[in-house]
């Protein structure tokens, strides 16, 4: 079940190892990458299918094969069409452990820069370099770490060497990340509990339609549409480990209405809370 560690308040791999593999396709409850950031930075590659990824409200769209960046900080989300994909999120401190020098300088310089997105099919350097990140990441083994280690750093050299990092400039937007931020952590924070859209409208001291008209450019959701899918997410996770029954976890989550849960879970799981548990506890048996 190590795949379904997904949640952000969560540190990605261990400490002495800031590193952390997903794969992810259709059964996976975080399928559809809701709006979320973290200091960390990610790589993201498709396996099959097309995903739509989105950073600061900015649209890549990937395909089989290619491979984006997502810098420290940066609002992202993801569509998937069809899609398999996997993630590597990883603190670049990790070259820096025995002290920092010139390579201390480089990886802190990458939380305060945007790593760009340009095309990478013909960068062959850099899709070897992630190939063989994924890869060992993937297969783990005897010494993978070391691997792993070594393939970090080749990315990074290349995103340096091949001018894709840029220092941030400072633009109009920043203030509404910052909003957005803020009531992703709030919301986080309180989804089990009932919300409102003036609860929200008091986070970032707006008015509920200005508030309604952002969120949904940033999040392709409306706020409710948004919980609701955070909810469903921690449904599908307590489910998949097996800790509670159905409506123990939706209650938990912030439903509080059975019927309603369960119109809300088949709109964006495409089966019932039921189906679901069973798909989960069929597959530990196989497993």
């Amino acid at each position: 079940m190590k795949n379904l560690q997904y949640k952000e308040e969560k540190r990605h791999g261990q400490p002495a190892f800031p590193v952390q593999y997903y794969h992810i396709d259709s059964e996976h409850p975080r399928y559809e990458m809701n709006l979320h950031w973290h200091r960390e930075l990610e790589i993201v590659r498709i396996l099959r299918g097309e995903l739509l990824l989105y950073l600061d409200n900015t649209e890549y769209p990937l395909c089989e094969g290619e491979i984006a960046f997502v810098s420290s900080g940066v609002l992202h989300r993801a569509i998937p069409q069809n899609c398999v994909y996997e993630c590597v999120v990883f603190d670049p401190g990790i070259l820096t452990r025995h002290g920092p020098g010139r390579v201390g300088e480089y990886t802190l310089s990458l939380l305060t820069s945007e790593i760009e997105n340009r095309p990478v099919s013909g960068d062959r350097a850099l899709i070897e370099a992630a190939d063989a990140l994924f890869s060992a990441l993937a297969r783990e083994g005897a010494y993978y770490e070391l691997r792993v280690h070594g393939a970090i750093a080749e990315l990074l050299y290349l995103l340096y060497s091949g001018d894709r990092v840029r220092l941030r400039e400072k633009h109009q937007r920043a203030g509404r990340r910052q909003s957005m931020t803020l009531l992703l952590e709030w919301i986080e924070q309180n989804y089990a509990e009932h919300i409102t859209l003036s609860d929200l409208a008091q986070v970032v001291g707006s008015n509920e339609k200005y508030l309604c008209r952002f969120f949904k450019e940033y999040t392709g959701n409306s706020p409710v549409e948004y919980i609701n899918r955070l909810r469903v997410e921690r449904v599908c996770l307590a489910l998949a480990e097996g800790d509670k029954n159905i409506t123990e976890a939706a209650m938990d989550s912030g439903f509080n209405d059975m019927s309603y849960f369960c119109k809300i879970f088949k709109r964006y799981k495409g089966v019932t809370p039921r189906e679901y548990r069973h798909w989960f506890e069929k597959n530990d048996t196989v497993s």
